[in-house]
């Protein structure tokens, strides 16, 4: 384990180790003559194939999961929360029975730092599902796309399942946020949220779907939990190992200010506008479903794929558990050593 190269004081005066050592080694690739918290440039081939790469594999993971839990896609309708570009709605629908899909977002391309860049969707769109048909013509096989999924935590492999194109059929996108969702004046019968880790306020996400929901309504969501280990994402989080456990809303501000002061305005405005605020564990959001009539009726944490390392972490931090005890009492070590979780929801009967 490399040796800090500097020290942080807490309020407390116990003292945190700094390095990117912590921090460079676990982040995906930048690209060339880009820093680690900045966006990839729109004319990145390799970003782009990774982020294909990406849809593909959320697209696969959540039919796989589905299927799994028994679920009959015929004559439903999906709201996709959160949906950036709509690409995630748009091929369930060309590939499945569903009815319809809506895809909402309070931002479009660009709006927001972790949204897609401006591209062309109908472009990409085509793009995807050629690589589909030529590829997968009669089942999503994870070895036929895994060359672009790189960088992805996938190490429960979603099983192969069977695709049937089904032609054009009714997508809308709306620009509203998750809050808002009784805007749509409609109810649907599937829920998808794989950003609900940017979106604040999770109490009223679960009221407004339950405002919406049909009858045997279900919730699916991929979740990259805030106190795993780079919870914050590459734009916020710390080069001290868990350091957005260890420190506390104001110690967070004050490393900012000390270690980069160059973007620290843009690192705290991620941390506390880009991110989930308040933090919310796991526990807390299935109490927060079952308060607004959802029960758990399936949950898969899929490791990080660097998860024994950063077990490690913990070692070189003088008091680490004490502190994170202090700073959040709930959290449990299940959920720092998470990559991603898959989560299924159902509308209790």
């Amino acid at each position: 384990m490399a040796a800090p190269t500097a020290w942080f004081t807490k309020d407390d005066g116990r003292k945190l180790p700094v390095s990117d050592d912590y921090l460079i080694p676990f982040l995906t690739p930048t690209s060339p003559g880009t820093s680690y918290w900045e966006p990839p440039p729109a004319d990145n081939v390799e970003a782009l194939r990774r982020e294909d790469g990406r849809v593909l594999l959320q697209l696969h993971q959540v039919i796989d999961l589905l299927l799994r839990c028994g679920v009959d896609l015929g004559n439903k309708t999906l709201l996709d929360i959160g949906t950036g570009n709509g690409m995630i709605p748009r091929l369930i629908l060309h590939y499945s029975d569903l009815k319809a899909a809506v895809g909402i977002d309070p931002y479009l391309d660009g709006e927001h730092l972790s949204s897609w860049q401006a591209h062309d969707h109908g472009e990409l769109f085509k793009e995807l599902t050629g690589f589909i048909d030529k590829h997968c013509p009669d089942a999503m096989d994870f070895q036929e796309y895994r060359h672009l999924a790189g960088y992805q935590d996938f190490s429960l492999q979603p099983a192969r399942v069977p695709l049937r194109a089904q032609g054009h059929k009714n997508f809308r996108f709306e620009k509203i946020g998750a809050h808002d969702l009784q805007q749509l004046d409609e109810k649907f019968d599937i829920f998808y949220a794989k950003a609900i880790d940017h979106i604040p306020d999770w109490p009223r996400i679960f009221k407004a779907i339950s405002a919406v929901a049909s009858d045997d309504a279900l919730i699916v969501i991929k979740h990259f939990s805030f106190f795993a280990y780079l919870g914050p994402h590459r734009y916020a989080t710390t080069n001290i190992p868990w350091g957005h456990l260890l420190l506390t809303d104001a110690e967070y501000r004050r490393f900012a200010e000390e270690f980069h002061g160059h973007r620290a305005r843009e690192m705290v405005e991620f941390y506390f506008d880009g991110l989930s605020y308040p933090r919310t564990t796991m526990h807390q959001m299935v109490m927060m479903a079952r308060e607004n009539g959802f029960t758990l009726h399936a949950a898969i944490n899929e490791p990080n794929r660097n998860v024994a390392r950063i077990q490690r972490m913990a070692d070189v931090v003088p008091d680490f558990w004490d502190i994170v005890r202090q700073n959040h009492p709930t959290v449990s070590i299940e959920e720092m050593l998470s990559g991603r979780y898959h989560i299924v929801f159902r509308r209790a009967r």
